[in-house]
């Protein structure tokens, strides 16, 4: 096993590079199947970051890997009944993507294939329709958001895993505010794919206006979708699926050379309200084990002030550890822990 590969499993054995514990509870997923078998599968990599509780977001870390690989069309036309079923906003509910595979649709085709997107939209909503249905689930209330990525080689012959591909397939699907970026592997630079699901965004709040419900800023500045929700997409949050709360992702897709991007990070709002995504990307320079790149964002995040929970994922791609560009960010990452040590100084004499 190469150095790069050992480390990548080290971030699935270890779970110290994801910022997880058993006490806060933001989960992460990473599953690749052992030997050649990996050559021809899709890797998968999660956060999920819960709200309400941690209910949610452990049953999407234990389930939804295996939810995407039992999903099939046929399914489909029975799970939008029992999301309309919620009520309310999702009366009117359609399938989104998945809407083309009804035959009621008028863009209804016969063709049966699935994409890897098609999938991932559909296990996200047997997710939610799971959770809204769990009697303890719903009693206690609460809901998470969920971040995923599956990558996979589209080399031919399948010859490589996709850590040393040359040429990759990427899928995220996204719902709320935990976040994917990519670092360059020529400039360094940072690419979000990830927009937060908040009730202040443009499409957010397009999709929304016809619910009868409004956008509340709370005394943090935050707004706050009828005054509580935070998060306008996630799985779970049973009581406000009928004022637009849903669970279909966002989807992103790209293909790209396999050493054009360096790492993947995956990572919840605690990070990136905290650290902007260059900051974040800047801070993992010339680190050759993803373990530690994500220790070390997740330290200097604590560094500066992030109160909230913190959770990071770096997946190293086959440009991983030859980051080139200039830390353009170093600086203000300084000036920032300078502040920080200003602070703590004039608390102590006070």
């Amino acid at each position: 096993m190469s150095e790069l590969q050992q480390s990548l499993w080290n971030v699935v054995d270890d779970r110290l590079g994801t910022g997880w514990t058993p006490q806060t509870l933001e989960g992460f997923k990473c599953e690749e199947p052992p030997g050649q078998e990996r050559k021809r599968q899709v890797a998968y990599f999660g956060v999920f970051d819960g709200h309400g509780g941690d209910r949610v977001s452990r049953y999407l870390r234990d389930s939804l890997a295996s939810l995407i690989e039992a999903s099939h069309v046929e399914e489909i036309p029975a799970i939008i009944d029992e999301y309309r079923s919620l009520g309310g906003y999702l009366k009117r509910y359609r399938g989104g993507p998945l809407d083309r595979f009804r035959k009621e649709s008028p863009e209804y085709s016969d063709w049966k294939g699935m994409a890897l997107d098609d999938l991932a939209v559909l296990a996200f909503l047997k997710a939610d329709c799971h959770v809204c249905a769990d009697a303890e689930m719903k009693k206690k209330g609460g809901g998470s958001t969920a971040t995923i990525a599956l990558l996979h080689s589209l080399d031919l012959p399948y010859s490589h895993p996709y850590y040393a591909s040359s040429l990759l397939s990427l899928t995220v699907a996204h719902l709320g505010d935990t976040s994917c970026l990519l670092a360059s592997t020529q400039s360094g630079r940072a690419r979000r794919l990830t927009e937060s699901h908040h009730a202040d965004s443009r499409t957010e709040s397009e999709r929304l206006r016809t619910s009868g419900t409004g956008i509340i800023t709370d005394s943090f500045g935050d707004s706050r979708w009828g005054g509580v929700v935070a998060n306008t997409r996630a799985v779970g949050d049973v009581e406000f699926k009928p004022v637009g709360v849903i669970a279909e992702p966002d989807i992103t897709k790209k293909v790209f050379k396999g050493d054009e991007f360096s790492h993947l990070i995956l990572l919840s709002d605690g990070i990136s309200d905290s650290l902007s995504d260059q900051e974040i990307v800047d801070l993992t320079r010339g680190i050759r084990d993803p373990t530690q790149a994500a220790k070390k964002i997740v330290s200097f995040a604590e560094d500066v002030g992030a109160e909230d929970n913190l959770t990071c994922l770096v997946v190293p791609l086959p440009g991983f550890g030859r980051m080139g560009g200039i830390d353009t960010t170093a600086s203000r990452r300084e000036y920032r822990l300078r502040q920080m040590t200003g602070a703590s100084s004039r608390q102590k004499r006070m």
